[in-house]
């Protein structure tokens, strides 16, 4: 979770022991360093880089303090261990005993000569050993949890090397963050994934941050001095990779959705066959707004690149404008049937069912990746639809005719809601009020869109009056501005986010 562990050292995991078994073979000795859990001498001091950084060290050590160190279920990982240095530092929430162990190295794993090990394991020791023996150099400070059984398969104890201030921490019953903090630290921020953040107060140097369920364990904390500053940040939670079974959740949203605009667009075709424009207009709006419910309507702001673009772009930047070849898909063949043209909406949606099909052949995590970057772009789309809808929508940019904008805007609504369904646990955790308050406003832009209609029909832009044009840019622009939020507590990018 936050334990602090040599990455280089954890390569080696696979083979680590293995310089015991040659030994055994060959009757020489394989390291001539101490190996991990090895005591100081009797007497020896605790460190002063140590017992400078933490008061803890610099008190008598009494009764309680004493540990039985050889009797630990694995050896520290840490060698030159003083035990008369060890301190108590108190009890857990779970009701276990915790206690600081000072060490004078810093020792994951052993450190044998090179012919101790197979010969396709030396070439990976001969890299490893400049760190492993820059770890060895630094003291260590270990947390040893002592009473109740460990839980989940869980370490009883952690240990950290002292470059200026220790990283040791103890991750345990998958629950708690518990840590110690050198003088200078009176208390710190943390950090939770479905939590607002707390401060904690440390205590003789220690601290631990106790979660209220399974689902708000901590996850990163950041150090601060008496005067508030931060001293050190360790890395906050992943808000990205936690959001992931969400983004699959909406990736087979989108997977049914694209069978529904494919049903769609079929269904249009059937009608322009039919002779009946206005039936074939009615088919081409249902198909439309079918798409705009997938929330990835355009180049710009959409996950499906040129292909989407050609699928539901715009004549903007093209040289003949409306009239240009490049202008495929939904706006052309509106375009032909609000300009009469039944002939050349029948080809033009021949083209976008082929469209649809290159679209539907495509491995969807190639537009859609299950990746970091694939759930942060996700996660920006609740503000970017609408801010779309801004640009395109409430402009008239891109009406071809049908005059159909509000209905449009109401399809964008849908696709936010859709994500902010899915997004829910998580952003109520963080922000209660957000919400209920885009709840509101997502209402407020579908009356004001409603309110546009005349004999239940739908009216252009250009055709509105300039209050109810007023009503629409007010709703829409109060709603981006709510959820221009969304992307700063979800990512690791804004003033909102988790510490990193």
């Amino acid at each position: 979770m936050a334990a602090a562990v040599c990455g280089l050292a954890l390569l080696i995991a696979g083979f680590a022991g293995t310089p015991r078994a040659w030994a055994a073979s060959s009757g020489k000795p394989c390291s001539s360093y101490p190996a991990p859990g090895q005591l100081a001498p009797a007497g020896a001091s605790v460190p002063r880089v140590v017992s400078g950084a933490y008061a803890i060290f610099r008190t008598h050590q009494i009764a309680r303090d004493r540990l039985a160190l050889t009797k630990l279920p694995t050896p520290l990982q840490a060698s030159g261990i003083v035990a008369r240095g060890v301190r108590y530092l108190g009890r857990g929430s779970s009701g276990v005993r915790f206690y600081a162990v000072p060490a004078r190295h810093y020792t994951p794993y052993e450190i044998a000569p090179l012919r101790c090990f197979a010969s396709d394991q030396r070439a990976v020791e001969r890299k490893l050993r400049p760190s492993l023996r820059r770890d060895y150099a630094h003291p260590a400070v270990c947390i040893v949890e002592v009473g109740l059984s460990p839980v989940d398969g869980l370490p009883l104890e952690n240990c950290g090397p002292v470059k200026g201030i220790a990283t040791a921490m103890l991750a345990t019953n998958g629950l708690s963050l518990l840590g110690i903090a050198p003088d200078s630290v009176s208390a710190l921020q943390a950090t939770y994934l479905a939590d607002p953040a707390r401060i904690i107060h440390v205590r003789r140097n220690f601290y631990e941050i106790s979660a209220r369920t399974r689902s708000v364990a901590p996850c990163g904390v950041t150090w601060l001095e008496p005067s508030g500053e931060v001293a050190k940040t360790f890395e906050g939670c992943d808000y990205e990779t936690a959001e992931l079974p969400e983004y699959q959740q909406y990736q087979s949203f989108v997977t049914t959705q694209l069978g529904v605009v494919r049903s769609d667009v079929a269904a249009l075709a059937a009608a322009i066959d039919s002779g009946e424009l206005a039936s074939a207009e009615s088919a081409w709006l249902t198909a439309h707004l079918a798409w705009l419910l997938l929330g990835q309507d355009d180049k710009q702001y959409g996950a499906f690149g040129d292909l989407g673009n050609a699928i539901d772009g715009t004549s903007a930047g093209l040289v003949a404008g409306e009239a240009s070849p490049d202008l495929t898909g939904f706006h052309k063949i509106e375009l032909d049937l609000w300009s009469n043209d039944l002939v050349a909406a029948a080809t033009d949606t021949e083209a976008l069912e082929g469209l649809l099909q290159q679209l539907a052949a495509v491995p969807l995590t190639s537009e859609l990746p299950d990746t970091t970057q694939g759930v942060a772009n996700w996660l920006l789309r609740p503000h970017e639809i609408l801010e779309d809808a801004e640009r395109d929508t409430l402009t008239g940019d891109d009406d071809y005719g049908s005059g159909t904008a509000a209905a449009s805007l109401t399809a964008d609504v849908e696709a936010v809601r859709e994500d902010l369904t899915l997004l829910a646990p998580t952003l109520s955790a963080l922000a209660p009020k957000l919400l209920p308050t885009v709840k509101r406003e997502l209402s407020a832009i579908d009356a004001a869109a409603d309110a546009t209609r005349v004999d239940g029909g739908w009216v252009a832009i250009t055709e509105m009056s300039t209050e109810q044009r007023e009503d629409l840019d007010a709703t829409v622009g109060a709603a981006v501005e709510t959820l221009s939020r969304v992307p700063d507590l979800l990512t690791s990018t804004g003033p909102a986010a988790p510490p990193t």
